[in-house]
């Protein structure tokens, strides 16, 4: 049809004569790259050799507290029909453009389960209360998205995994029709979130957050660690650091 009708879209007209070559994946001509601006296979996830099916449309949940009450709201694409298979229904923008960020997304692709989590714009509230509040927001997101994968199957769940702003796998960024890669944003994330993986599994971040007590010198140091409340620090310390440590205002005295 292309060849027979010359689109405008695909920068054709009336008059054009119109050669088309047919590849397969994997045996690309050099001309083919050219095209796309010399790009090549590194730069996607190849799935040649993953026997997996792919005929599924991915879905979009957004996590937030915004409302006062903890909620996840799925989004759907206006080309949404039940009865068909869309493969990248979503687009970068949908979690890059959300009205607030640090922001908490589910991804489900069948195959496994991403929590995406925003970053702190460099203008935004960043105070320790604040802080805090995100903790028990990522807290509950972790919570939400290991029981969606439970619920799906409870015998074998989905993995689940959490990756951040600026630094998505490729195994991400392909469940989506472009991605531009934001290096403004993966510097903040490095920074603010300490982040030393691009994927981990979400019940190891949970556990974490989960923790109870802390060393003395972990509740000294600064930043505080995941999930702390600034203004209750003598509530993590053991019951031999807080004899040790009496009275617990001291400690206070350095948030």
């Amino acid at each position: 049809k292309i060849k027979e009708q010359c689109p405008l879209e695909a920068g054709l007209h009336s008059s054009s004569k119109v050669t088309i070559h047919e590849c397969d994946e994997g045996a690309e001509p050099q001309g083919f790259w050219e095209a796309l601006g010399r790009k090549d296979r590194k730069a996607y996830d190849c799935m040649l050799q993953d026997p997996g099916k792919f005929n599924f449309t991915p879905r979009l949940f957004q996590l937030s507290s915004t409302s006062g009450e903890f909620v996840a709201n799925e989004f759907f694409h206006l080309s949404r029909a039940p009865q068909l298979v869309s493969s990248l229904p979503f687009l970068q923008e949908d979690l890059y453009n959300a009205p607030q960020q640090p922001a908490l997304f589910l991804v489900d692709n069948l195959h496994e389960v991403y929590l995406w989590q925003g970053w702190w714009p460099q203008d935004s509230e960043s105070t320790g209360s604040a802080r805090f509040r995100w903790d028990a927001d990522r807290k509950c997101a972790m919570e939400t998205v290991l029981q969606y994968c439970k619920e799906k199957n409870e015998k074998k769940p989905q993995k689940s995994y959490l990756i951040h702003a600026g630094l998505e796998p490729l195994t991400f960024t392909n469940m989506f029709p472009s991605w531009e890669h934001r290096e403004d944003v993966a510097e903040i994330t490095e920074r603010e979130a300490e982040v030393c993986h691009q994927i981990i599994l979400v019940e190891d971040v949970l556990a974490r957050l989960c923790q109870n007590t802390f060393p003395l010198a972990q509740l000294q140091a600064r930043p505080l660690p995941e999930g702390v409340d600034p203004l209750r620090l003598e509530i993590y310390l053991s019951d031999q650091d807080f004899e040790v440590r009496k009275p617990p205002e001291n400690l206070l005295h350095q948030t």
